[in-house]
């Protein structure tokens, strides 16, 4: 007999969290949730901007110091309302069998060791497995190569500025853009969330939900490390278009600056 199934028949919070993921894959385009909510973010990001340019804050570094850590936070928050609509819109239906569900966590003993996230299908561990681990690294590697190659960039050769500057904004926002991909926009992220939101609303006994991380936690845990390397690269972004290029007050128009020269 598979040793999930004997394992979900023991723990009913298991057996919860498989079914929740499973519906939810099954009759939703996850995906394209996930891209809503990318979207949402990078509305706000762009709102965001705006309004601290408008408050005074000209010095791109610093609105991106201050404005990437909000933008994450909404994000997190955009997650959170995904995830209670979508289980609002499975649990209409029955599909969940909240009744029994209930009953089930009430009654269960305390499962020592288990968490959400923890590996395997069950684990949403896309976003934190070697694949992210690697698509940080590189992340790194390429902003740390730009950064030292404009470092080592003769400010007396006129010619050697714009190609410096083109190629660090390309590696830079390539980078981002990969970081983004891999390690914070996810399916498997909404997937944990979810898994939690739900375990909360049916966990009937403290001492269970008490060992578990919460919808918070398995955000966090999921995309920490790509939210911080994202600030990292785009402080350093925000920089690179204020030493080189100081009459863009914007990314896009640093861009269209570029593409006059």
């Amino acid at each position: 007999m598979d040793v999930n199934k004997i394992s979900r028949r023991r723990d009913p919070g298991l057996a919860l969290e498989h079914q929740t993921r499973a519906r939810l894959r099954s009759r939703h385009w996850l995906r394209l949730h996930v891209m809503l909510i990318a979207l949402l973010t990078l509305v706000g990001l762009w709102l965001g901007g705006a309004l601290l340019r408008w408050v005074g804050f000209e010095a791109l570094a610093m609105r991106y110091a201050l404005l990437l850590p909000l933008t994450y936070l909404l994000y997190l928050g955009l997650l959170r309302l995904w995830a209670r609509l979508l289980l609002q819109g499975e649990s209409g239906d029955g599909a969940f069998d909240v009744a029994d569900a209930a009953l089930d966590l009430a009654d269960a003993p305390p499962a020592r060791g288990f968490s959400s996230g923890a590996g395997g299908d069950f684990g949403g561990g896309g976003a934190t497995g070697d694949f992210a681990d690697g698509a940080i690294e590189a992340g790194l590697n390429a902003g740390g190569k730009t950064l030292g190659a404009l470092a080592d960039a003769d400010e007396g050769i006129v010619v050697a500025i714009p190609l410096a500057v083109v190629i660090g904004i390309a590696s830079l926002l390539a980078a981002l853009l990969g970081v983004g991909v891999v390690a914070l926009f996810g399916v498997d992220v909404l997937l944990a969330v979810a898994v939690e939101v739900a375990l909360a609303a049916l966990a009937g006994s403290f001492a269970y939900r008490r060992q578990r991380q919460g919808w918070f936690g398995a955000a966090v845990g999921h995309t920490w490390r790509g939210a911080l390397l994202m600030l990292v690269l785009g402080v350093a972004l925000g920089w690179l278009i204020d030493h080189w290029l100081p009459a863009a007050d914007s990314l896009p128009q640093a861009l269209k600056l570029l593409l006059q020269r």
